[in-house]
């Protein structure tokens, strides 16, 4: 059978094009809900989508939950196969209020895309990720040469990513001028790439002197040395050129921007490797500012304050981002045992206003409803 349904495509353009301007959805999400879509008409031999019905989407649960042989017990499968029913389910519900098939199609019959309630709460399950600690990253930095313009750049686009827990894309769109005298960046979406085009200003996170004068002496030798103007870019794309042996290498920076995060990937890298700690993802260091945050944060309002300063709107999404380790865990239960905070104790009475602020109380009353 033909791997195209010329009926489905129509109503699909249709379903995706109501995604964009309607919901106002990134091309890659929409992108994300497509190769659901053909994944299940796959399933089906392209079959009209007029003649869905549930068992369909039984068939096409089990095959997901089946396919990954011994993976499909892992939580990773699980959640990839949550994601794709999701997508699937929210698609044939749309499609149960379009003319035309709504007689044919009820929201009903959509609702069988849905895993098991043991399976979805495997799915939702996230696992403790690996976290550098401030030190480990900042041994990695100070291991790194800095005598070429290249080398310069490398080492202060870690400084920044620990400075400051700017994510990739966004660290990789900024310019000179987004750097700012109060010791902040000023991630204006406008020009920066920033998640969810928020645009906000993010101070210096208190890792280090040193680490804030390793991205200042670099911005300085842009600025003065360089003399590149305030709308190039901070962290420059590599200039390559041929050598005697007509091989490329790079020999100095392009005044363009990196059109992807793969450069950094690679630079922290490479790091890692040069200190011997394992390899970290950009992302990560986001993480290591959270548990950071929650070790030295005194109040609820200082934690308040570093989690808007990572760019979070909700403290529980930092603390999520700070998930203790067990090794740590186990650590810091054997300190309690030994000398338990008394009544009296300031950290008690601090964690007990924190337990009071509304994001955690409400965090709370959504886990007592859904265990009653």
């Amino acid at each position: 059978m033909n791997e195209i349904n010329t009926t489905n495509e129509r109503i699909k353009r249709r379903y995706f094009h109501e995604l964009k301007e309607a919901d106002g959805l990134a091309d890659a999400t929409i992108e994300h809900a497509a190769r659901a879509i053909f994944d299940f008409e796959r399933s089906t031999g392209w079959a009209d989508f007029k003649r869905f019905h549930s068992r369909d989407a039984i068939a096409y649960r089990k095959r997901l939950m089946a396919s990954g042989g011994k993976r499909a017990t892992e939580l990773s499968s699980r959640s990839t196969v949550n994601t794709k029913l999701i997508q699937v389910q929210r698609f044939f519900t749309w499609l149960s209020k379009q003319p035309g098939y709504k007689s044919l199609i009820t929201a009903e019959d959509a609702r069988y895309f849905k895993l098991s309630n043991r399976d979805r709460r495997l799915a939702n399950e996230r696992p403790i990720k690996p976290t550098p600690t401030v030190e480990q990253v900042k041994h990695a930095i100070s291991l790194m040469p800095a005598t070429t313009d290249l080398e310069k750049r490398d080492r202060a686009l870690i400084a920044l990513l620990l400075l400051t827990g700017v994510r990739v894309s966004a660290a990789i769109s900024l310019k000179l001028k987004h750097v700012r005298a109060d010791d902040s960046i000023f991630q204006d979406a406008r020009e920066v790439r920033t998640k969810f085009a928020k645009t906000q200003t993010t101070y210096f996170f208190p890792v280090g002197v040193e680490i804030k004068e390793i991205f200042e002496d670099y911005v300085r030798h842009l600025r003065t040395n360089l003399l590149w103007g305030e709308d190039e870019p901070l962290f420059p794309s590599t200039y390559q050129a041929r050598d005697g042996q007509r091989w490329l290498r790079p020999v100095g920076l392009l005044r363009k921007h990196w059109k992807t995060p793969a450069p950094v990937r690679t630079i922290l890298k490479r790091a890692f490797e040069a200190s011997r700690i394992p390899y970290f993802s950009p992302h990560s260091l986001r993480r290591t500012l959270a548990r950071l945050g929650e070790q030295i944060c005194r109040t609820p309002e200082e934690m308040k304050v570093w989690s808007q300063n990572l760019g979070h709107d909700e403290l529980m999404t930092t603390f999520a981002y700070g998930a203790v380790q067990m090794q740590q865990q186990a650590t810091i239960l054997a300190r309690l045992a030994a000398d338990p905070p008394t009544e009296e104790s300031s950290d008690l009475r601090q964690l007990e206003d924190m337990l009071r602020t509304p994001s955690v109380q409400a965090l709370i009353n959504s886990i007592t409803n859904k265990e009653k």
